[in-house]
């Protein structure tokens, strides 16, 4: 199953820096997402609780960026919601007798280490305000 919840907060947060402070309900951004309110409302948890949205309660409560768009870049999404490594290494017991999968765990510690540094390094480079300047 493809974890969507990075691509779900990411379109969360972009519909509210859009909507420039007004206040969204998890029933307006599950129809903008065409999902459930129960996914919405765990993602904002999430992003809440990292200090990216602000959470009223009540009959004319909703949620709202906590900073400007230009403050959050998708890093802060992505590690807010996001609990795993982006790619998933073997975590069985080497074959003590092949050499090659003795080495497979330290090989692909690099190789995925690299990509993580790589990934986050280019989320932390875009804005959302760049995302929401885009929407036509």
């Amino acid at each position: 199953m493809v974890d969507q919840r990075f691509s779900v907060s990411v379109h969360i947060m972009t519909a509210l820096a859009f909507h420039k402070g007004e206040l969204m309900t998890s029933e307006q951004l599950a129809e903008s997402i065409r999902t459930n309110p129960t996914v919405i409302r765990r993602l904002v948890a999430k992003l809440v609780e990292a200090g990216l949205l602000e959470s009223f309660k009540g009959k004319a409560g909703g949620v709202r960026l906590s900073k400007t768009a230009k403050e959050i870049s998708l890093r802060d999404i992505y590690t807010a919601v996001c609990d795993k490594k982006l790619i998933a290494t073997p975590d069985k017991e080497p074959s003590k007798q092949c050499l090659v999968s003795c080495n497979m765990g330290k090989l692909l510690d690099e190789v995925v280490n690299g990509i993580e540094t790589n990934s986050m390094n280019y989320l932390s480079n875009i804005r959302l305000s760049e995302l929401t300047s885009k929407i036509k």
